[in-house]
């Protein structure tokens, strides 16, 4: 899966449409303008050893608005389609086995 491309795209009943991305990669904050090549190439290093998978929701209809919840490996794919499900329903998405952290 990548960083640039939806996993999923759905419409909610309001019209809204949806783009659901899920990914390993963290950005760094913005350090030294020296240190932050490096500082990303790290970054990319921890992503690819990483268990943990960040699921984000956003949409541009209406209004700019995004949601992200952090899983593990092994339920990636079962949180996608929840928060997929979710969004088609209308519903707030609740997925079991992860963390809304925004």
């Amino acid at each position: 899966m990548s960083n640039f491309r939806p996993s999923a795209r759905t419409t909610a009943p309001d019209g809204r449409e949806w783009e659901i991305y899920a990914y390993r990669f963290v950005r760094p904050p913005r350090g030294k303008l020296r240190r932050y090549p490096l500082d990303l190439a790290r970054a990319a290093l921890r992503a690819r050893r990483s268990n943990v998978w960040t699921i984000e929701a956003v949409t541009w209809g209406g209004h700019h608005e995004r949601h992200r919840w952090v899983t593990t490996a092994e339920f990636r794919r079962q949180v996608l389609l929840q928060v997929e499900g979710g969004l088609e329903r209308g519903d707030d998405p609740r997925p079991r086995n992860a963390t809304y952290v925004g």
